[in-house]
């Protein structure tokens, strides 16, 4: 340094450099201004990167976030995933000897194998239409989603998680969540909170601006973010910690989540809660014990509160209430009737083209040409208000969402890993820890709810995808695999028997 001082340095690289930043942020929404500045961003955060990229990986997977001055506006996840992958490739490759990769050879498999069947389907299909690209087409959104989120599920799993912050890389991933409410909020908050969309998606607001407000106000965004706090308090306390009339304000809390979900108008809330309560009261095993009586006379109660004054609640609540015969404002009933019956119809006209694309499926492309025209009928009524949401793949179920695009060869990848997962979760649950016994209890809680409401109400697959191998990764890196008793273990000491890992993950 004698021969190339540090004050020499700074007047030739950094000052120039600070002055170049300088006149770049005085154009902050401009994108290569931005760009430029989040590369440089990116850099300085290397060394933090190095060492958590996969926690930064974990909160995005369920965070609402938009990267607004990239190329199509990625969500966070997507870039966290390709960060997350770099680092996790470099770590191994530098520290190669001294670890080695979790592997769980029948979810790797089956993952590979859905990756095979999409990018063959997408070769077959004309492309992937990546307009970023230069495609003509749509659809290569729906394709990168998909590979991202198997991508995701190695950047996870590849290691696994100190065993200290185990319980609070899980409480990240589920209350990241609530992200979905500030584009709302936002828009309740007026004009000067609006550079809030540039990083939260305006979606839910749109939707909300768009509805009258005098009719029925749905604030949208609070059905993610009310299920986001209900999760984390199942992973905390587990359901018999939030029925404990000790802790009373962790039921209030609960409680409380649950009202403001049903203010969203979704149908989706009650019933994904209902069923998330009831896989999480048999896994708890409290349906072996006076808990089961208990359960009946609070939910009794609760209807007894609730039925007498159903007409007189926020239409947005009568709404989610419609699945029981209740009396309801006839203005709810009518919208969520209407819903249903547009879903119905769309499901059959479908059906008929399921032999087609069984062997070969549609794909996520999609020709502008036919979205448009079927739009343009739409508009000027010569076509069904189905045929617009048909053209633009958009199903509205979960197996029709698999199974056309990518047909049986699809549907057999999916059933493979959604198999696979369910006996990982279910054997990590069966012998888990006695301290992240409340995590593996929901987590398993959690992806059983899932499936069932994906096959059975709504879901798609390259949205819900990435929720699935997110929560199985989280599963595997937490536990380091897949725990397992030896029977030997068992037979010989059977009050110490102790849960080893089945993943190739071992310390030097």
């Amino acid at each position: 340094m004698q021969f190339f001082p540090r004050s020499l340095f700074v007047f030739i690289f950094c000052i120039p450099l600070a002055v170049v930043f300088g006149i770049m942020l005085a154009t902050p929404l401009d994108r290569t201004s931005m760009i430029i500045i989040g590369s440089a961003f990116f850099l300085l955060l290397t060394p933090i990167l190095l060492v958590k990229h996969q926690a930064f990986l974990i909160f995005s997977m369920s965070a609402y976030i938009n990267i607004y001055f990239l190329p199509g506006q990625p969500q966070l996840w997507l870039l966290a995933t390709a960060v997350s992958s770099l680092f996790a490739v470099l770590t191994w490759t530098v520290n190669r000897t001294k670890m080695r990769l979790i592997n769980v050879p029948s979810l790797t498999w089956g993952l590979l194998f859905l990756f095979l069947v999409t990018c063959v389907t997408a070769q077959a299909t004309g492309g992937t239409g990546a307009r970023i690209l230069g495609s003509s087409q749509f659809g290569g959104r729906r394709y990168i989603s998909v590979w991202a989120a198997i991508l995701a599920y190695f950047a996870i799993s590849a290691f696994p998680v100190p065993t200290e912050k185990r319980k609070s890389y899980t409480l990240l991933f589920f209350l990241a969540g609530v992200t979905s409410a500030v584009g709302n909020l936002a828009f309740a908050l007026g004009p000067n909170f609006y550079f809030l969309f540039l990083l939260f998606p305006p979606e839910w607001a749109i939707f909300q601006a768009s509805e009258d407000t005098r009719v029925m106000l749905r604030i949208n965004g609070l059905f993610p973010a009310a299920l986001a706090i209900i999760s984390f308090m199942l992973v905390r306390y587990g359901l018999r910690g939030i029925v404990n009339l000790r802790y009373w304000w962790r039921g209030v809390i609960v409680l409380t989540a649950f009202v403001l979900g049903l203010c969203s108008g979704f149908r989706s809330v009650l019933v994904m809660v209902m069923i998330l309560f009831a896989v999480q009261f048999w896994l708890e095993g409290l349906h072996k014990t006076r808990w089961v009586f208990v359960g009946l006379g609070v939910a009794l109660l609760l209807a007894g509160a609730v039925v007498p004054f159903a007409n007189r609640l926020p239409l947005s609540v009568q709404r989610c209430l419609t699945v029981f015969p209740l009396d309801l404002d006839r203005a709810a009933i009518d919208d969520a009737q209407g819903s249903s019956q547009w879903r119905i119809e769309m499901w059959r006209a479908l059906l008929p083209d399921i032999p087609k694309y069984l062997w070969l499926g549609k794909g996520f492309a999609i020709d502008p040409k036919d979205l448009y025209f079927a739009q343009e009928g739409v508009r000027f009524g010569g076509a069904s208000p189905i045929d617009g949401s048909i053209v633009a793949g958009d199903y509205h179920n979960g197996p029709l969402s698999v199974i056309i695009p990518f047909g049986i060869w699809g549907v057999c990848a999916f059933v493979w890993f959604i198999a696979a997962s369910i006996r990982a979760l279910w054997i990590n649950y069966k012998n888990s820890e006695p301290e992240m016994r409340t995590v593996n209890t929901f987590l398993l809680c959690f992806f059983l709810t899932k499936v069932l409401f994906f096959v059975v109400f709504f879901g798609a697959f390259y949205v819900e995808l990435v929720l699935f191998t997110s929560t199985i990764a989280l599963s595997i890196s937490i536990n380091r695999g897949v725990r397992t008793v030896r029977r030997e273990q068992v037979s010989v000491q059977p009050a110490r028997r102790e849960p080893e890992v089945t993943g190739t993950w071992q310390p030097a």
